[in-house]
């Protein structure tokens, strides 16, 4: 039998795990890990290498190569006034500028301490600067403004010397015309804290200086521009290296705006008021406005004491703060902003309420004598004049105190009803007139309720009581109205129209290449005022007598104005307490087809007709183009 041979068992090593490693799979191992020591090697090597042997040099290199991104400002637009009149342009300009994430540890204290002495600012003001810009590290602080060229030449000169700080150029605003409009042009400064997001949300990094107040402030959106962008690569010292300019974004200057104002009607009204303030020397100032009757086109505007608008572009911080705490006011729009009694300028609102209301007819005689006792008062005539019986043109015309109190007393016996008030508020009294101007007041346009309100805190109850002497004294303009000179211009539109304009200040937008980028004309809305037509004609025919006809409280000033331009107006007396009479006048011309309507006040001028009018005669004589000369001398009348 043949035996057949069995194959051999397999091999297991002593712990039964796996194959044996043969001397080929072994002489490969050793071989990977001696590549893999050997880059290690390599690699820590170079790594000392890079950080103890080159460290100093690469540490240079890369201090070189850094690339910032530089904000090229925009140029601003210009404004002008309606027949591109330059009111505000713009000039170039040196800043000096830090960037807060260059300057850190004991190189802060140090470059601004050089600068300070350089610029001899406290390194204080310096310091508070560059602190306040951390938290917007990557962008340009403002430390300087429009330094002189040899500052600027010094510091660019010495780069090395002064890292993290740099020059920036830019713009600053121009006032060829001086002072010129200066209350209604505005300025630039820094975002305001509180408005900081709003901004933000338009675009604004926060660096920017905006338009404040005025013009600058309404028109920012169209002023502003765009600014440009700038990509460069530049060393820890600001100097341009390697590839310099990497891209680029050119900027785009802003539009321009047009006023509605007329330069020569302008500098006219603004020297008539000037000269009357001179003239009465109690006067602490005085405020004008003319203006379009059809559709509110402000044609002047004007405020006395004025003040030079480039201290706010280019003024010390000393001149900026006596500016500003200067007890005239300068800086106070009189015209939106000052309130004043309005003073007989106020009658024809009385007439047209009491015509409508039947509490007396066109030509009906009332007496008119010296004086007239209500609710055992005396009410006394302008210098206790007697007028005899006068019908409402005529009342209008002598400016009959004593007419006017009788409607007065009439309006209070209505009780409940307050036709006067219902009347003025169609005018525009008691509320904003919407001007494109910031700061507007709305005066105060006195009632029943009001007068609660207003003492509910008096330990006093007739306080609160709306009394017969409240109705009297509202119908010639006193007691407690208030009203600015821009409404009293609007007021006297709705009496010469029979609608209420919203005055306005912008007229367009314009690009750099002259094309009309938006109109504000025929924008404007106007209300219907309250009063009939006849009620209308009653008032204009009274306003008319009191400017042309003898016995007319400003006839001495308008009556030898040329036909073609007749004035039609009213004088005003505001009282004061213990202090010298306001001098009002609001009138408007030409009386058939009125084109431009002018408001007046000189701050204790006296009477009406004695300062106020014979300005109101220059600023038409401007917008009409008429010979001023025509304009006669005041008078003591109310």
């Amino acid at each position: 039998m043949t035996t057949v041979p069995q194959p051999a068992a397999p091999r297991q090593d002593s712990g039964g795990g796996g194959p044996t490693i043969n001397q080929s799979l072994a002489f490969r191992i050793a071989v990977l890990a001696g590549i893999v020591l050997v880059a290690l090697a390599i690699l820590l090597v170079r790594l000392w290498f890079l950080q103890v042997v080159g460290g100093e040099q690469y540490e240079q290199r890369a201090e070189v190569n850094r690339l910032r991104e530089v904000v090229t400002e925009a140029q601003r637009g210009t404004i002008t006034d309606r027949n591109g009149v330059v009111l505000v342009g713009n000039v170039p300009a040196t800043n000096v500028v830090a960037r807060p994430r260059e300057l850190v540890g004991a190189r802060r204290d140090e470059v601004l301490g050089r600068l300070a002495r350089r610029l001899h600012i406290p390194l204080k003001d310096l310091q508070t600067k560059v602190e306040g810009g951390e938290n917007t590290p990557f962008q340009s602080v403002v430390l300087a403004e429009n330094v002189d060229p040899r500052t600027a030449l010094y510091l660019s000169e010495r780069r090395r010397q002064f890292p993290g700080i740099g020059l920036r150029e830019t713009f600053l605003r121009d006032y060829p015309q001086g002072r010129v409009a200066a209350h209604v042009l505005g300025s630039l400064g820094p975002i305001p804290a509180e408005r900081a997001d709003a901004y933000e949300d338009q675009g604004y990094t926060g660096a920017e200086r905006v338009g404040i107040g005025g013009i600058e402030g309404s028109y920012e959106e169209w002023l502003r521009g765009t600014p440009g962008r700038v990509e460069v690569e530049v060393d820890a010292t600001g100097e341009l290296v390697g590839r310099g300019v990497v891209a680029s974004e050119a900027p785009v200057a802003g539009n321009d705006v047009e006023l509605t104002i007329d330069f020569k009607a302008q500098t006219a009204l603004e020297l008539a008021l000037r000269t009357q303030v001179a003239r009465h020397g109690f006067s602490t100032g005085a405020a004008g406005v003319a203006l379009d009757p059809r559709n509110g086109e402000v044609l002047a505007i004007a405020s006395v004491p004025d003040f030079d608008p480039a201290t706010f572009s280019d003024g010390t911080p000393r001149e900026v703060q006596a500016l500003l705490a200067d007890e005239r006011r300068p800086l106070l729009n009189r015209v939106v902003d000052g309130q004043y009694p309005a003073g007989s300028t106020f009658k024809p609102i009385t007439a047209a309420a009491a015509l409508d209301g039947d509490f007396v007819e066109a030509d009906e005689p009332v007496d008119s004598p010296p004086e007239i006792e209500l609710y055992d008062q005396i009410f006394p005539n302008f210098e206790r004049v007697s007028h005899g019986p006068v019908t409402m043109p005529v009342a209008l015309q002598v400016s009959s105190d004593t007419y006017f109190y009788r409607l007065g007393a009439k309006f209070f016996e209505t009780g409940a009803r307050q036709p006067l008030q219902d009347m003025a508020r169609t005018f525009g009294f008691g509320r904003k007139t919407g001007i494109d101007l910031p700061g507007e007041a709305k005066g105060l346009l006195p009632t029943v309720r009001w007068k609660k309100r207003a003492f509910k805190d008096s330990p006093f109850q007739l306080d609160r009581v709306w009394k017969p002497g409240d109705s009297i004294n509202l119908s010639v303009g006193q007691g407690n109205l208030l009203v600015t000179p821009l409404q009293m211009a609007v007021s006297y539109a709705g009496v010469a129209t029979g609608k209420v304009p919203t005055p306005a200040l912008g007229r367009r937008v314009v690009d750099r290449s002259g094309e009309a980028l938006r109109s504000f004309a025929g924008v404007q809305s106007a209300r219907p005022v309250a009063a009939s037509a006849a009620a209308l004609e009653t008032i204009r025919e009274g306003l008319r007598l009191a400017a042309n006809e003898h016995g007319g409280t400003s006839a001495s000033v308008f009556s030898s104005v040329p036909g073609q331009f007749t004035v039609a107006g009213k004088t005003g007396t505001a009282e004061q307490l213990g202090g010298e009479d306001h001098s009002w006048y609001v009138g408007y011309a030409p009386a058939d087809n009125p084109r431009v309507v002018v408001a007046v006040i000189i701050e204790r001028g006296g009477t009406g007709a004695s300062a106020a009018a014979p300005a109101v005669c220059e600023g038409i004589a401007a917008a009409l183009r008429y010979d001023a000369s025509n304009c006669g001398s005041g008078a003591q009348s109310n």
